[in-house]
């Protein structure tokens, strides 16, 4: 892989691999030193994972805040939900999250995949307003709302942020 890993140590437990614009960024906790075995048999089995991965990158199809603004608005009245909040910030474990109570969180990283799956992760959290587990219900509503979800999806895996295990 030709990407730079950008090594950086935080108040954390766990290490965590995942793609940017800037290289392959490699998060570990304090308590670890970059060259420990530990952490270069972490970098070496998740550079095997990223093989046939693609980087965030910023490309010509770029998402723009505007734009998932704008899908939150049209995807929440096909649905016929209501979110109670909606807000982007930086998630290293996943691409959105929707609480019980209906505040919708979408990950700043949607900003640099393709448009069109940046557009299913809104769709998909906004059906958890009405689904609210991965059940049958919501695969129905999700099937009935965009019948490609789950090629995008499958798509959208090939972005997905690296763990242990």
């Amino acid at each position: 892989m030709d990407s730079p890993i950008i090594i950086k140590r935080e108040k954390r437990k766990n290490l965590v691999m995942r793609m940017t614009t800037a290289g392959v960024l490699v998060l570990i906790p304090r308590s670890l030193q970059a060259d420990s075995p530990q952490v270069q048999s972490f970098i070496e089995m998740g550079l095997n994972r990223l093989r046939g991965r693609k980087l965030l990158t910023t490309v010509q199809e770029q998402t723009s805040a505007n734009q998932l603004k704008e899908w939150v608005r049209k995807w929440s009245v096909c649905i016929g939900v209501k979110p109670k909040r909606v807000q982007m910030r930086s998630m290293y474990r996943k691409w959105g999250s929707c609480s019980k109570w209906g505040s919708v969180t979408l990950n700043q990283s949607l900003l640099y995949v393709p448009p069109h799956l940046a557009e299913y992760v809104v769709c998909h959290e906004l059906v958890h307003i009405r689904e609210f587990n991965h059940g049958k219900g919501f695969k129905d509503l999700m099937n009935q709302m965009m019948p490609d979800w789950q090629e995008r999806d499958q798509e959208l895996d090939k972005y997905l942020i690296l763990r242990p295990g």
